[in-house]
This record gives C-alpha cells, sequence and structure tokens, in this order.
C-alpha cells in the first residue's frame, strides 16, 4: 500500500506522524478516531489526569524517538501535533 499526502515526501511523512499521534491519544483516552479534533483539550476536553499524561508520555517518547512533551504548552491537540511533527523535522531544516 501507497500513502501519498501533500506535494511531496516530507508532507507524507508529516501526514503518517498525524495518523500515529492520532492513533495513540485515541489508544490512551479510548476514544474513537473520528472523535478527536485538533480543538480539544487534553486537560479540559479529554480529561487527562495523571496516569494518562505519563501514559501518553511513555508513548510519544517511545514512538518518536525519546521525544518530551511539556504538556502545559501542548494542552491542544493541535499545539501537541506541531509540537511532535515539527519536533521530527527540526535537524532537517537546519
Amino acid at each position: 500500500m501507497c500513502i501519498k499526502a501533500g506535494v511531496d515526501e516530507v508532507d507524507s511523512v508529516k501526514a503518517l506522524m498525524t495518523m500515529s499521534l492520532n492513533a495513540l491519544i485515541a489508544e490512551v483516552f479510548d476514544k474513537d478516531l473520528d472523535e478527536l479534533e485538533l480543538s480539544l483539550s487534553l486537560t479540559q476536553d479529554l480529561g487527562m489526569d495523571s496516569k494518562k499524561k505519563q501514559e501518553l508520555t511513555d508513548l510519544i517518547g517511545e514512538y518518536f524517538d525519546g521525544l518530551a512533551i511539556d504538556f502545559p504548552e501542548n494542552d491542544s491537540l493541535e499545539a501537541l501535533f506541531q509540537t511532535v511533527v515539527n519536533s521530527e523535522f527540526e535537524a532537517v531544516s537546519r
């Protein structure tokens, strides 16, 4: 199977990363993928407590090369997605 999203390979990789992160969030918060929207807050809308925060932290670190997330700065799904995807391409853009 071949997946293409966007205009080039970088866009396709970013789309795959977004889908992976979406799946992790759905797993941690026991939600269907179609229930997740970028405007949702991890704490207010999804009810992230310390246990879920640790689980999400561990999964993100495992799937995204040890990436550590500052959750107060990334409480919305949109901010979290931008942080994760951008961090993976930070070294490439330098």
